[in-house]
């Protein structure tokens, strides 16, 4: 079967959504893959090797809880610094507010930027969940999960 050609933005969105699926969603078969985000099987098996996508799957959620951590660290630390300087002084200079700033937008940043694979993991939990009550209605709700999940990449 020929596939249409497309654009590089949608080629793009595919791949992310193909790459959450297996990093974060354990859809590990190319196969499933393939069918799930609609690139071809080989192209899929060239994502996965040529980005490393078996570490990601492995320290994914790690590494966030990690990157997290650390910047709630530093902004603790941040905040005690300025606390500790004499009385009158304790209030963050240009260079300690842009920091300040910067760490909380970061740290704001982490947190929603986990809203969509977690989204996407309870969507997939659902979709299990209609699967063992009916195989029919899950295939059915499958395309709608689907097609809010590749809405939600763009």
């Amino acid at each position: 079967m020929a596939e249409k050609r497309l654009k590089k933005e949608e080629i793009e969105r595919r791949k992310n959504h193909a790459k959450v699926l297996f990093t974060r969603d354990g859809v590990t078969t190319i196969k499933e893959l393939s069918f799930q985000v609609g690139i071809s099987e080989k192209t899929i098996g060239k994502w996965i090797n040529e980005e490393g996508w078996q570490k990601l799957q492995k320290n994914f959620l790690l590494t966030r809880e990690q990157e997290m951590a650390n910047m709630l660290d530093e902004l603790a630390e941040l905040n005690k610094h300025i606390k500790n300087k004499p009385e009158g002084m304790r209030f963050a200079d240009s260079k300690e507010g842009d920091v300040r700033r910067k760490l909380t937008k970061d740290i704001k940043e982490l947190e929603t930027s986990a809203n969509l694979p977690e989204t996407i993991h309870v969507c997939k939990s659902v979709l299990d969940f209609i699967r063992k009550i009916d195989l029919t209605e899950a295939q059915k709700f499958s395309k709608y999960i689907d097609s809010y999940i590749k809405s939600q990449l763009s």
